[in-house]
């Protein structure tokens, strides 16, 4: 049976209708597909698939081209809205949500537009207007990004000394607009390459693989550097262009690079994996702390939108408004211990030297590390603080301490003899040791003039894990966080009969690193455990010993056999400090397998608040390398 349709039922059904919101309406579902497509199409930024009122879609393409050609560093993404009626049934408008994203910025630029859509031979098609875009947007105008870059933070020294700054620096490179043809390209190149010192075969395909309009930077100076350079031969080369510029920059190339790590503009890599954090252009920290603390120094890219007339090739003519304006965020500065002066002297002290070398100094009442120092031929190397060394006879320190627990005094009497062996092993003293200071002699002595068969006469009185503990008990093996990765020292718990031996002398299987051997001297000094601080406020993991402490009378009793290594040992040129309350100890420790062996030369030494480390990798005995150094960088810390 066919149903029967009352008026009222009829009624009833245009009711429905009526209530119904256009999307869920037949006649309307194509309008909201083609919403979403217009939706994707724009965030895509290429609408030539889709279909325009009066207006080829390559005409709508080439116009909105035009509008966002100088939004380059900015991806979009569109979202249609519900559809609604328009002003007839073929009419729909659709609101469009724009929400832009800047590469380096966290802050989205959002806003809303809206679409008229029109029924045409059975299909809707998008009205193309500028205003789609943005609804200022005329004709003639359109959309320009600029970034506004923050100032990256300082990094200040002691007393707020400016470290890391804003330094002038010269950008050395090729312009190849000048360069008319590869063969010229590459005679240019080369030269520039050799004469700035850089990779000719790295540079030459650098340049050739450049845009046509591009300047290609060879290297970057510092001013004092750029000045150096043979300016006739400079000059000479075809092509050749240099712009100044200014960089964050330590005092001098030497000055702890291994600490400060260093700042340069991001790389393709940079970008590709910032998750939109960094954009091309931006300065970036690279290692030390320029890296581990990039959010805190780099600060907060911001930018700015503004709608602009364009001029007939699409550039950016006058400014009409301006949308959207985040301001950027200056890096915040951080200070750190490093003195800059004492910093600077330790550099030029090893300036000769033609091995890797360090001095290392801290104060002892705080902590703070006011100078780590490495030599030019470390080449880079962080030498001071991660270094792995055997420390020779500086580890006599920590020795006396174990031999101190076992109820020894400075005044108690040891054994050194002229050598000993250990399980087939020989050792001997130094070629140098006095003779009137072998046999039964007080540990003092034994100290001061370094004999290594008294202290290994004693490995059944100390064993192997008494000398750990009692490293432990000067902060080696303590668990650090500078800001910068750091060795803090090994010593096995458990060791061979013959490596014990060499261990008490700081041979064997014992590992520390300058930065070590200076805690171990303040922490003598003190009489607790000293530990190392290079960055202030920064929030980092407070240092944590790997053993109880030194206490204040054991402290006392290495103070005293520490400076009779001044007064009557290696370390006599320290009686020249003023005042004359110096005490260290030297050291020389054997490595490799040449016959003579090399020897690393140490000397650590305390006076007054500063105590230091001073290492050689390929130097003489610590009293001849090593004790002259030190007297010069103590009178400077002194002064």
């Amino acid at each position: 049976m066919n149903p029967v349709f009352t008026r009222r039922t009829l009624m009833l059904g245009a009711g429905i209708s009526a209530l119904l919101p256009l999307s869920a309406c037949g006649s309307n579902s194509g309008a909201k597909d083609a919403a979403q497509g217009l939706a994707s199409a724009l965030t895509n930024l290429d609408v030539n698939g889709q279909r325009f009122v009066d207006t080829l879609a390559s005409d709508a393409q080439a116009s909105l081209q035009n509008i966002v050609r100088n939004m380059a560093g900015a991806s979009v993404e569109v979202t249609a809205g519900d559809v609604t009626k328009g002003d007839n049934k073929d009419a729909r408008t659709v609101p469009l949500h724009w929400a832009w994203t800047v590469d380096s910025s966290q802050q989205k630029w959002e806003y809303d537009t809206t679409a008229t859509l029109n029924k045409i031979e059975d299909a809707w098609q998008t009205v193309w207007e500028q205003t789609l875009v943005h609804s200022d947007l005329t004709h003639t105008s359109g959309l320009q990004l600029v970034t506004d870059a923050p100032t990256r933070g300082e990094i200040l020294g002691a007393h707020d000394s400016k470290i890391v700054a804003l330094r002038p620096v010269v950008r050395v490179g090729l312009d190849k607009t000048q360069l008319s043809d590869e063969e010229q390209q590459s005679k240019s190149a080369r030269a520039l390459a050799e004469l700035v010192d850089v990779d000719a075969d790295a540079y030459e395909n650098t340049v050739k693989n450049a845009g046509d309009q591009q300047f290609v930077e060879a290297i970057v100076l510092r001013e004092e550097a750029f000045k150096e350079l043979d300016r006739a031969k400079l000059d000479a080369i075809d092509g050749v262009h240099t712009a100044e510029d200014s960089l964050p920059l330590a005092p001098s190339a030497g000055f702890a690079p291994d600490i400060l790590g260093s700042v340069d503009d991001a790389s393709e890599e940079d970008v590709k994996n910032s998750d939109g954090t960094i954009s091309a252009g931006q300065q970036v920290g690279r290692g030390g702390l320029q890296g581990r603390f990039q959010d805190q120094l780099g600060g907060t890219y911001g930018y700015a939108v503004n709608i602009v007339n364009l001029e007939t090739d699409g550039s950016p003519g006058y400014k009409l408004s301006t949308p959207q304006e985040v301001k950027a965020v200056d890096g915040k500065p951080m200070t750190i211990t490093l003195d800059a002066d004492l910093q600077q002297k330790a550099v030029d002290l090893l300036a000769g030297q033609t091995s890797p070398s360090a001095i290392v100094a801290l104060r002892v009442s705080t902590g703070e590390i006011i100078t780590a120092a490495n030599g030019e031929a470390s080449e880079g190397f962080s030498t001071a603080l991660l270094a792995q060394y055997a420390p020779g006879s500086t580890f006599k320190v920590p020795t006396s301490l174990a031999l101190l627990r076992k109820n020894f005094t400075p005044e108690s009497t040891v054994n050194c003899s002229e050598s000993v062996t250990v399980d087939g092993q020989t050792f001997k003293n130094a070629s140098t040791y006095p003779a009137d200071a072998l046999g039964e002699q007080p540990l003092s002595v034994a100290v001061a003039q370094s004999c290594n068969t008294a202290f290994i006469n004693e490995r059944d009185t100390v064993s192997q894990e008494d000398l750990q503990n009692a490293a432990k008990s000067l902060g080696v093996e303590m668990s650090v966080d500078l800001g910068i990765d750091a060795f803090m020292g090994t010593v096995p718990a458990t060791d061979s009969e013959v490596t014990h031996a060499a261990s008490l002398i700081g041979q064997g299987d014992v590992l520390v690193s300058p930065l070590a051997m200076a805690v171990v001297a303040a922490s003598a000094a003190k009489g607790e455990i000293v530990k190392p601080v290079l960055v202030k406020d920064a929030g980092l993991e407070e240092a944590k010993p790997a053993g109880d402490s030194v206490t204040a009378d054991e402290a006392k009793q290495l103070q005293k056999l520490m400076r009779g290594v001044v007064e009557d040992g290696g370390l006599k040129p320290l009686l020249e400090l003023t005042p004359n309350v110096a005490y260290g100890k030297t050291g020389t420790a054997e490595y490799g397998n040449d016959n003579p062996p090399k020897t690393h030369s140490w000397v650590i030494a305390v006076h007054q608040d500063i105590a230091m480390a001073l290492v050689v990798e390929d130097g003489d005995f610590g009293s001849i390398t090593g004790a002259p150094i030190a007297l010069e960088y103590l009178k400077a810390a002194s002064a």
